[in-house]
């Protein structure tokens, strides 16, 4: 009877073993994460405060673990500034805020407390980056801009010679992007991403978000930056209105440049640090209205991992995204499901669509990416468990 209670404890303990994804020949277990805007839902007190931040980090992140999370992408570089003391930008304003939907400023290291209480709890932190989306109309006029301000040349334009960008607008708030193609600006991103590798070796990877141009309209393309003109005329001998493939095909190499310089960099300082990025899925729609060629990125192994934003309420919709993304990068990368919790789960009903949640394995994916945290009720977390 012994012996077979131990046969029975043998069968079971590698029947778990073998669903974790550590079995010889199988794929590593699925990666659960979710997106945080740090101290987002906190008030002034406990935003204005280290002990009480970190009191509030430690139990969000306690939270997020009982529901079986494992990997946190913290928003700590965005709209030119951070959550954490920098040479390259200056820590985000208590209290300042550029949008309805806004990580706030806390005056303290706020990412080193994230590092913190993720190595206590076993949660990987990712910091996750604003890469050319630097500035947007509600934190103020463009000369306000840490980088921007300092450096007008490296805005990108429409053809109006207009940095704001209308086709991405949040009500009244108009985005601001930086020029792709700017040798400037992709120096300065190189230095503050070798800049963060080194101050947080405990991180475990760096997130490249809006790393692309803004939304094109027909009527008001980008970049039309006068730097940007000079370069691809002196690489083409065009004008952009001659060949309109051409001139898509230029700015999307600047960003794939961008992404190779930051990866380098990344990798140089931190050879551990999982580099991955949010990019849009539907790959020829992608290079013509951003010039993301993640596809590119996979292939020449500048991102570990892509989180395709799968964000639609149209199910069928999302499911084709889903086989082409998969089918479309190699085996090696890493693909995670970007849902919004919105899109599968009502709070109001406590209803949850279970084909998102299904689909990354089905798909094949690596794992899944929820946004954002403060979407995460008590009952959807309880559920998710």
């Amino acid at each position: 009877m012994k012996a077979m209670r131990q046969r029975k404890n043998f069968i079971a303990a590698l029947i778990l073993y073998c669903l974790a994804g550590v079995c010889a020949g199988q794929a590593p277990a699925i990666v659960r994460a979710v997106w945080a805007r740090p101290l987002m839902l906190a008030d002034a007190a406990t935003r204005g405060s280290e002990e009480k931040g970190r009191a509030y980090i430690r139990a969000e992140l306690e939270r997020l673990k009982a529901a079986r999370f494992d990997t946190l992408y913290v928003e700590a570089i965005y709209n030119s500034y951070t959550l954490y003391p920098s040479k390259m930008l200056p820590l985000r304003p208590v209290g300042l805020q550029g949008g309805v939907a806004d990580a706030r400023g806390a005056g303290w290291d706020v990412l080193q407390a994230y590092l913190d209480e993720g190595q206590r709890l076993g949660v990987k932190i990712h910091v996750w980056a604003h890469v050319f989306h630097l500035w947007n109309t509600a934190l103020g006029p463009l000369e306000k801009s840490p980088v921007l301000g300092a450096h007008p040349d490296w805005v990108a334009l429409d053809r109006s010679g207009s940095p704001q960008v209308v086709s991405e607008a949040e009500g009244s708030i108009n985005k601001i992007f930086g020029s792709p193609s700017s040798l400037g600006l992709r120096a300065f991103l190189v230095k503050l991403f070798r800049e963060l590798a080194a101050k947080y070796p405990a991180l475990s990877g760096v997130q490249l978000d809006y790393i692309r141009y803004p939304l094109h309209w027909p009527e008001a393309p980008f970049d039309y930056n006068p730097d940007a003109l000079r370069q691809y005329k002196a690489a083409t001998s065009l004008e952009p209105q001659q060949d309109a493939q051409r001139w898509q095909d230029w700015k999307t190499q600047q960003v794939t440049e961008a992404v190779r310089q930051i990866s380098n960099a990344l990798r140089q300082t931190n050879p551990k640090l999982i580099i991955s990025a949010a990019v849009f899925p539907g790959f020829a729609e992608n290079l013509r209205v951003k010039m993301q060629d993640s596809q590119e990125w996979a292939k020449r192994g500048y991102v570990d991992a892509l989180l395709p934003m799968l964000y639609s309420r149209d199910f069928k919709r999302v499911e084709t995204w889903a086989k082409e993304f998969r089918a479309g990068v190699p085996k090696n990368t890493r693909v995670y499901a970007a849902l919004y919790v919105g899109h599968f789960y009502d709070a109001t009903t406590k209803t949850i669509d279970a084909r998102y949640l299904e689909l990354p394995q089905k798909a094949g994916f690596d794992g899944v990416g929820l946004f954002a945290a403060q979407l995460l009720t008590d009952d959807l977390l309880g559920r998710l468990k």
